[in-house]
């Protein structure tokens, strides 16, 4: 009687397996594993349930750019943060954790980096050594027979939500053979539990719109709003602005793995205040992603009124139109052809120097926000026309960088200054100090007064800013015509 109960039971639960497996094997190869790379991580349990049921490829896509749009932490631009970070994380999963022909980016160190981020140290233990204090009498022997890594993580330095407590959390990794580049993550160290536990909360963390039913129509630029036909028409007309208009287009840094792209647009002060912009973003191949338009916010630039904006854009290579109105009709006309580049994924990176004639603090300042360093906005130096009342105010971004024993960032600064091709005297050496935005992203900033210089005229400034410990520099060189 108890195996004739039974039956139905296993039939039932077998059933539910065979549908499941029916429904997949209609996806094509595109989809079908798609759960089981390293996306499947960041899947709740409710989300899993749901992917099982998917039978269509186009039932697939529908739920796969709905499950990154409820992650997206702007879901109504075109670019993704979340996505580019996790895109870098299995880059370097790839690249570090692969062994055999066992892809890196589904292993247990991919995994934990998916979820928790990069650790706040790596310990290494060769096969010799022992692991202190992460042996149990019911989880093995603190004896390692192969190599092993201990992952920290600070809870406080974790996103929103994880609400983990204690003061550290650890992973253990073991070598499955030695040599091999196998790790395997230990669960039975009771002093991995709270890290264990904190790994299993992640998916939910980074569920960020779990009301959202179907994807927002993308906007090109944050706060804005689609952009009116008539006026997308008006992109790349002549516009009385267009010759005499100021313009910078350059990838900013906003969190050590995105670059958006900063423009400044600086029209003569004679010039109307523009009222609104529009524009559009396009790919390589000519397909417009997104478009927009915003409310015009001038500021007080170097020559007039001054416009930035900040475009949130993924890898890759893109145009971007933009037009400034007033009064009914277009004041100036741009195009933007940019590239974006990563970052990297090791060592340390030094991002390009920004130059202004002004910085103001903006305590409400997010990063990626353009020409935002830390809770300072950059008014960008426009071109070359300077007083000897001016300061040049410099600023600029290090990934990675590699901390002295107290934990700081060793940053010197060389600025040399040269008159008809020749320096004048020795250049100005001088320390920095950086400061830490979150994560592995650090900026500093600084300037320099022209109250020194000896007579008005035409000069040129090198800046040199350099990372002591690991020899990483960046540099730039802008003509300064001083005239009081």
């Amino acid at each position: 009687m108890r195996h004739s109960n039974l039956h139905p039971v296993l039939f039932a639960v077998a059933a539910v397996c065979l549908c499941g497996a029916v429904a997949h094997a209609q996806l094509s190869p595109e989809y079908a594993d798609w759960a089981d790379g390293p996306a499947g991580f960041l899947l709740t349990k409710q989300e899993l349930k749901e992917w099982k049921n998917i039978s269509t490829d186009a039932e697939a896509k529908e739920f796969i750019d709905l499950f990154w749009a409820r992650r997206n932490p702007s879901p109504d631009t075109s670019f993704n943060a979340f996505k580019a970070e996790f895109d870098a994380k299995v880059r370097y999963a790839e690249e570090h954790f692969s062994f055999k022909d066992h892809s890196g980016a589904t292993t247990d160190r991919a995994r934990v980096l998916i979820l928790m981020g990069r650790p706040e140290g790596v310990q290494n233990k060769t096969p010799s050594q022992t692991v202190p204090g992460l042996g149990t009498a019911t989880g093995g022997t603190d004896e390692v027979q192969g190599a092993s890594q201990i992952w920290f993580y600070d809870p406080a330095k974790l996103p929103e939500g994880f609400n983990a407590k204690g003061s550290q959390l650890y992973f253990l990794f073991y070598e499955e053979q030695l040599n091999s580049n196998n790790y395997v993550l230990d669960r039975s160290a009771r002093e991995a539990f709270m890290g264990l536990a904190a790994l299993a909360d992640a998916p939910e963390v980074y569920l960020l719109h779990p009301e959202m039913k179907e994807v927002p129509k993308p906007v090109s630029l944050k706060g804005g709003r689609k952009a009116a036909p008539e006026h997308l028409a008006w992109l790349g007309q002549d516009a009385p602005y267009n010759e005499t208009a100021r313009v910078r287009a350059e990838l900013g840094v906003s969190d050590g793995v995105s670059r958006p792209l900063w423009v400044h647009i600086e029209l003569p002060s004679d010039a109307p205040e523009v009222e609104f912009f529009a524009g559009q973003v396009e790919s390589s191949d000519g397909e417009v992603l997104s478009n927009f338009e915003i409310d015009a916010v001038p500021l007080n630039g170097q020559y007039g009124k001054a416009y930035h904006f900040s475009f949130p854009l993924d890898l890759g290579a893109f145009t971007v139109d933009i037009v400034g109105a007033a009064d009914g009709k277009p004041l100036v006309t741009e195009q933007i052809e940019t590239e974006v580049t990563e970052i990297g994924d090791t060592g340390t990176w030094m991002s390009p120097l920004w130059l202004g004639l002004s910085a103001s603090p903006n305590e409400l300042a997010k990063p990626g926000e353009p020409y935002t360093f830390g809770g300072w906005h950059l008014m960008p130096v426009s071109g070359p026309d300077f007083t000897h009342e001016d300061e040049i105010v410099f600023f600029g971004f290090v990934v990675r960088p590699a901390l002295d024993e107290e934990g700081a960032v060793d940053l010197k600064t060389r600025i040399r200054v040269k008159k008809d091709g020749k320096s004048l005297g020795r250049p100005l050496m001088m320390p920095m100090d950086a400061s830490r935005i979150f994560g592995d992203l650090y900026m500093y900033g600084s300037s320099v007064g022209l109250s020194g210089l000896p007579e008005n005229g035409s000069y040129e400034f090198e800046f040199k800013v350099t990372e002591g410990n690991s020899g990483a520099f960046t540099e730039l060189s802008i003509p300064v015509d001083v005239v009081d």
